[in-house]
């Protein structure tokens, strides 16, 4: 698979540097145009030539669909971790995982939104949070508990990998509470057990 996809981009790149030089030519008046003339006339006179550019721009089209399909391919693959388990392998979507961390922030009273983006990369497991705070909030605490509960709850979610887990935050907000607006109440931690299974 690794060498069909360096083919597909070997092909694209030519056909770009192609086009890239035929530009170049047209604009640096190196391009004969009356001999391009000429030349199209004869591809379009010919039936074999006229075959040749059909199959060509067939060819192209594929080629372009494949790099298409490749590149949707690898993304999908950036939004999964996967693990093994005693029982075969497991995939969790990486959405399924903000989701998560979006939920569980609603413990936090400090917090009034909370949004995470989940970067899976090569050792590392990268938690980017973006958060609006309550400005009775103290930020090095909160942000730090933020921190401490995300970690965790990744952690726990991901008990199968051992790769370290970042969790970054951002605080792009810092909102007031409006006049009669009730602090939510705080709610308990509680220990979830990772499922093991029988």
């Amino acid at each position: 698979m690794k060498l069909f996809t360096w083919i597909i981009m070997g092909c694209y790149m030519l056909l770009f540097t192609f086009l890239g030089v035929i530009l170049i030519w047209f604009a640096m008046q190196w391009l004969p145009v009356e001999g391009a003339i000429v030349w199209l006339g004869r591809v379009y006179g010919e039936r074999n030539l006229r075959l040749a550019c059909f199959l060509t721009g067939a060819g192209l089209i594929l080629i372009n669909w494949m790099i298409v399909q490749l590149t949707l391919a690898k993304l999908q693959r950036q939004k999964i971790i996967a693990f093994e388990n005693p029982d075969g392998q497991v995939t969790v979507s990486l959405s399924a995982i903000e989701d998560f961390i979006r939920r569980s922030a609603r413990e936090l009273p400090e917090v009034k939104k909370l949004r995470s983006d989940v970067i899976a990369g090569k050792g590392r497991i990268l938690v980017r949070v973006r958060v609006t705070l309550w400005s009775e909030a103290h930020i090095p605490e909160a942000t730090e508990r933020i921190q401490s509960l995300v970690r965790s709850r990744v952690a726990e979610m991901l008990s199968g990998i051992e790769e370290p887990i970042q969790v970054r935050v951002h605080v792009a907000e810092i909102s007031h509470r409006e006049e009669g607006e009730a602090q939510p109440p705080r709610r308990e931690e509680k220990i979830h057990a990772p499922f093991r299974g029988f």
